[in-house]
């Protein structure tokens, strides 16, 4: 009997041709171009009044491809968050200029930040971004949402991760319920974001200062600082604490005391002597309005004769009612005077 050839199918050939994700892809596509990116990041927001104007102006202008920290940092290479904690990473050095897409995420991302900043001098921790990330993708114009209803903003993330390295931004990360990732929730700008763009110490002070003065003279102050709790409680309610991160504390801390000016600390403490001096007159007059005690001479000696001993609960209980009998009213308006009658009817020399 002649052996039967059986035919082999084309994929379990050895060595033949397994298409693959990306070249069925490709062949699916078949003469359209690649997908360079989804969108383009630009920031087209409503810039707030006050100190927010001024940053935003300056942010604006920045160019990067002369930015001295980027350029250092291309040098020695970027750093993903992935390969934050992996100790056998090394670092790939760039070209110095980055590429027009990392200037404009870059750009997109600042002036977002700068727009919803809270410039309170107030507030615990200070240069916070009032915004949560995906709305912050929102506004940069990143946001992508696939066919499945997944969100997506890594052109936010690869951005944010840059302006940290730069120590631009401080950002505090906790696990996002529904992917299960560290993702951040709590981004706050350094003093070194705003010295880079050419700001002084004196010109942040100086603007703080007046942005405080305005809110204060236009009644924003109060709603801030009703902004800033909202904006606490929520933390809260989403279970983002910070109190166990003590160098991340430290950090802010930090950031607060290089930013809040002579003048200002000057202020509050002249505000607190001015409210200590009310509510000590305030005090003081209710010290006048009380009646001024005449002592309580004759109620001492009746509480020590009732201790020592000499008089059992029935005899004190007798020459009590006795009197409040005589004298009804005698306990409540003149006090001294029934205790020394007790004293009397009892036989206590006085």
């Amino acid at each position: 009997m002649a052996d039967q050839i059986v035919a082999l199918p084309h994929s379990d050939t050895p060595g033949s041709y397994r298409p693959s994700r990306r070249g069925e892809s490709n062949r699916l596509r078949k003469g359209l171009s690649k997908t360079h990116r989804n969108h383009q990041p630009v920031f087209n927001g409503k810039t707030p009044r006050g100190m927010a104007a001024k940053v935003v102006a300056c942010f604006r202008g920045h160019d990067w491809c002369r930015n001295h920290d980027l350029i250092a940092l291309r040098q020695q290479g970027y750093t993903p968050y992935t390969r934050m904690f992996d100790p056998s990473f090394r670092p790939k050095p760039m070209r110095i200029t980055p590429r027009s897409e990392s200037r404009e995420a870059l750009t997109a991302l600042s002036l977002v930040l700068a727009a919803n900043c809270d410039y309170s001098p107030d507030s615990e921790y200070m240069f916070e971004v009032m915004l949560p990330v995906e709305e912050i993708a929102r506004r940069m114009g990143v946001l992508h949402v696939y066919e499945s209803g997944r969100k997506a903003y890594d052109v936010l993330l690869h951005a944010l991760r840059v302006l940290e390295q730069l120590d631009y931004v401080v950002v505090h990360r906790d696990r996002d319920t529904d992917s299960g990732q560290n993702k951040p929730v709590r981004i706050f700008l350094t003093e070194r974001c705003f010295t880079s763009r050419g700001m002084t110490v004196e010109n942040v002070r100086e603007w703080l200062h007046k942005y405080r003065q305005w809110a204060v003279a236009t009644g924003v102050a109060e709603s801030m600082r009703e902004k800033y709790a909202r904006h606490q409680l929520k933390m809260a309610r989403l279970g983002i604490n910070i109190d166990s991160h003590h160098s991340l504390k430290n950090r802010l801390k930090k950031i607060k005391r290089w930013v809040v000016s002579p003048e200002l600390r000057a202020e509050r403490e002249r505000v607190e002597e001015d409210l200590g001096a009310v509510l000590d007159e305030q005090a003081r007059k209710l010290r006048q309005l009380r009646p001024r005690s005449t002592g309580n001479r004759y109620e001492s000696a009746w509480r020590r004769f009732i201790a020592g001993g000499q008089c059992t609960m029935a005899m004190q209980m007798t020459l009590e009612n006795a009197l409040k009998a005589d004298h009804p009213l005698m306990h409540h308006t003149d006090p001294e005077t029934y205790y020394r009658l007790l004293l009397e009817r009892a036989g206590v020399p006085l």
